[in-house]
């Protein structure tokens, strides 16, 4: 098993490299502007000194740089996160199957077509033997027997779980791991670690 151990904390992990970079070329940027240039001369007095001026500017540039480099990666860090509609809806096509009369898609769950109106057997979706799995480590008995009867009511794929890890997946998309970490998170309160499962 190949472990992911990438802990939610509310964001993308890009956009946080982001703000850390334009933060960090900021205080650049303040600090080589406060840099004092200027060397006494034996009468008392103060010249510019062309060495640490050079110096100053070369950090304004690196500071600049680095501020701009991170602005641009928070302003375009978050662009490819689909939406929990979008999410939503490739989930529902990965649970969908052909209707054996009319061919269109139905869910494995359905007993008839809304489309044609057929009756149709129901059919057990077959789970993905490998994927992206998110891990909930609880502590050992009733709160790991709570947090899995939770997690079932809220309709998510409970997997084979082993106290005191609760497991959920696997997904065949890594994006809808990350959303199920998400709403771990806002509803629950709770934070887990994100796997890929190989199947072996």
């Amino acid at each position: 098993m190949i472990a992911w151990r990438i802990i939610y904390l509310g964001g993308m992990p890009m956009r946080g490299f982001g703000i850390l970079a334009l933060i960090v070329g900021l205080i650049a940027v303040v600090g080589a502007m406060a840099m004092d240039v200027s060397v006494s001369t034996g009468m008392g007095r103060r010249v510019n000194n062309i060495g640490l001026m050079a110096q100053q500017q070369n950090y304004l540039i690196i500071g600049a740089l680095i501020a701009l480099a991170g602005l641009l990666m928070t302003i375009f860090g978050g662009k490819k996160k689909l939406s929990s509609e979008q999410i939503a809806s490739i989930m529902e096509a990965k649970d969908s199957r052909p209707c054996p009369f009319c061919a269109e898609p139905i869910k494995h769950a359905a007993i008839k077509c809304k489309h044609c109106q057929a009756d149709v057997p129901a059919v057990e979706r077959q789970a993905p033997s490998k994927g992206w799995t998110v891990r909930v480590p609880c502590r050992p008995g009733d709160e790991f027997s709570t947090t899995r009867d939770n997690l079932k009511a809220d309709d998510l794929p409970v997997g084979k779980s082993e106290d005191p890890i609760v497991v959920i997946g696997p997904y065949d998309l890594k994006v809808a791991a990350v959303d199920v970490l998400r709403i771990l998170h806002e509803r629950h309160s709770i934070f887990g670690e994100l796997h890929y499962d190989d199947g072996r």
